[in-house]
């Protein structure tokens, strides 16, 4: 059950974190801003945090970012953020990144960034499967 429930997290900060050009940035999307606001989003607050199950995804991808974690936070974006991409095309854009990795590394930063999102948000790790 754990292993479901970290995936749902996943999947649904995919879909709201992911999905354009702005996820590389620490930007939300024009039309995300939209959605949340129902218009136009009120100036000068800076990047809100509703505490969703998404932000609690984001905060910790954001934490691998700056704690030395910067290619399993990479996989893990490009896992979940373009869910139908074939394996290769993140293989060259983590290259475009200027990391290289193959198959194998891939998943192996994808076990450890899933491993540090589930204990972050309190899930056990031993119950997760990679």
């Amino acid at each position: 059950m754990r292993s479901r429930e970290l995936e749902d997290r996943l999947e649904e900060w995919g879909r709201e974190y992911g999905g354009s050009r702005y996820e590389l940035h620490d930007m939300a999307s024009p039309i995300a801003s939209l959605v949340k606001w129902g218009g136009r989003a009120p100036q000068g607050l800076g990047r809100i945090v509703l505490n969703t199950p998404a932000d609690e995804v984001q905060t910790v991808y954001e934490a691998m970012q700056k704690d030395g974690h910067r290619v399993p936070a990479l996989v893990l974006m490009l896992e979940y953020q373009k869910p139908g991409q074939p394996l290769e095309s993140k293989l060259y854009q983590l290259r475009r990144m200027g990391e290289n990795l193959g198959r194998t590394r891939y998943y192996f930063h994808l076990r450890v960034a899933r491993d540090r999102v589930a204990r972050s948000i309190g899930l056990q790790t031993e119950e997760v499967e990679g």
